[in-house]
């Protein structure tokens, strides 16, 4: 039986899906809705917590209750559709009073800003950055940091910059970051590869390429991979550091969704290596999905000749973040409502997780083989060899549920082990189960013959 609060909420979710406050996406007051139901303070902010939990209303202090941008569009064209398919989560439900109250500072802080950019980024929040990176084991300067649009802009320029050990091949795990691979072959860049799986890659085989594949440099994702959902061993991450010093091999490490911390003894390769040959990576865009903007560290003998090849960059591309993204990352920093946000999404990511790991066990009387659903958002769902899986992917879709095709995420054809990715960026532990019981029940049809 509902109890009154549940009520009251259930009646506001009905008015808000009839378009009641579509024009001025105010909710009325608590003290109106009091007199309205007869009711105490306490029950109507109940009610509105409720709202808030399903990301339809937030709250604004001294202001009242708002609906959240794009709700209504969200429940108008709301087709029950299931998606696995995308690492982004959505824009509109993501902790905005937060978002709106740095974003009125940041602007007043940006006056003070000059137009010519500095090709570092502000000096503001780059003094605030060695003690922020410090909290992961990254321990750096000032004058190391570079602030950019994010991870892509950061690779764009490594790959076409020449390294000190004079050489041209980049080596990638199998599988990885899709848009990076599209992005070598699209250059022309020599691109060679390394099986990865649940439990890391052959240490024996990276010391074999290192020593002798001609390897500028290593392109890893460590933890949160994308897209199998896997982090490496300490011993693992120790080893990688090692052998990149004996072989004069750079380590480009990418770590993306770093701030969400699931494992709180993890320290990143950087930790290990000799600050030489490591290039740290980090994007705020899983946490902060307003916004296009990422660090980078690059240790010192690069520095100018990195910020040269920025300065290069700005014939074909835009390296540096906006001065607003830049002043908003500050002030998230600064009042610690970057911590907040991640410890929030940790605690959300968590609970979908905790779900996922029981419905992907279920897929393996199928004949499935799945790895990750650890940490991040991905995992891989490894197909039988007797199974279409583009037959499968069209099969879902017809039953709304959004999955990925692996083969984008492989540099070899050869290298290609056949299967789909999942992410719930965007799915919340009823859809999880939902659209995982709906794989599980096609992959069983197809497997009898009955699609």
């Amino acid at each position: 039986m509902e109890t009154f609060y549940q009520q009251i909420a259930a009646e506001l979710e009905c008015n808000i899906r009839d378009g009641y406050y579509k024009n001025t996406r105010k909710l009325p007051s608590v003290r109106e809705l009091c007199a309205r139901y007869g009711c105490s303070k306490s029950t109507v902010i109940k009610a509105f917590d409720t709202l808030k939990s399903k990301h339809i209303v937030y709250s604004v202090p001294q202001s009242g209750y708002y609906l959240v941008e794009n709700c209504l569009r969200r429940m108008e064209e709301s087709t029950g559709v299931i998606d696995f398919s995308t690492g982004n989560p959505v824009i509109g439900d993501a902790y905005l009073p937060d978002l709106k109250h740095c974003l009125d500072r940041a602007v007043d802080i940006g006056q003070n800003y000059s137009l010519s950019r500095h090709l570092h980024g502000t000096e503001s929040l780059r003094n605030l950055l060695p003690n922020y990176l410090a909290d992961f084991q990254v321990f750096t300067s000032v004058p190391n940091i570079f602030i950019n649009l994010g991870v892509q802009q950061a690779l764009s320029i490594l790959t076409r910059m020449p390294f000190p050990n004079g050489r041209d091949r980049i080596l990638v795990e199998q599988p990885t970051y899709r848009f990076f691979i599209e992005f070598l072959k699209y250059h022309g860049a020599g691109i060679l590869g390394i099986a990865r799986d649940e439990k890391g890659i052959d240490l024996d085989r990276l010391e074999s390429l290192f020593k002798t594949a001609n390897i500028k440099f290593f392109y890893t994702v460590p933890r949160n991979h994308n897209p199998l959902g896997t982090a490496y061993s300490a011993g693992q991450r120790k080893a990688i550091a090692r052998l990149a010093a004996r072989y004069d091999v750079y380590i480009v490490e990418d770590d993306y969704f770093g701030d969400v911390v699931t494992d709180v003894r993890y320290d990143p390769i950087y930790a290990y290596g000799d600050h030489y040959h490591h290039i740290y990576l980090k994007s705020f865009s899983k946490i902060m999905p307003w916004f296009r903007i990422g660090i980078m560290v690059v240790p010192t003998h690069l520095t100018e000749l990195f910020a040269e090849h920025i300065w290069f960059s700005y014939f074909s591309s835009y390296f540096s973040a906006s001065l607003v993204s830049q002043a908003t990352l500050d002030i998230y920093i600064r009042s610690n409502i970057l911590k907040k946000q991640a410890a929030s999404i940790k605690k959300e990511l968590d609970g979908r997780l905790k779900c996922l790991q029981p419905e992907l066990r279920r897929l393996q009387k199928n004949g499935v083989r799945y790895v990750g659903g650890q940490c991040g958002f991905y995992s891989y769902l490894k197909l039988p060899g007797n199974l279409d899986e583009q037959q499968l992917i069209h099969e879902l879709g017809r039953q709304n549920v959004l999955v990925t095709p692996g083969r984008f995420y492989y540099a070899e054809d050869a290298a290609y082990e056949k299967g789909i990715r999942l992410s719930i960026a965007r799915t919340d532990a009823a859809r999880i189960k939902k659209g995982l019981s709906i794989i599980n029940e096609t992959l069983e049809n197809m497997g009898r013959g009955r699609v």
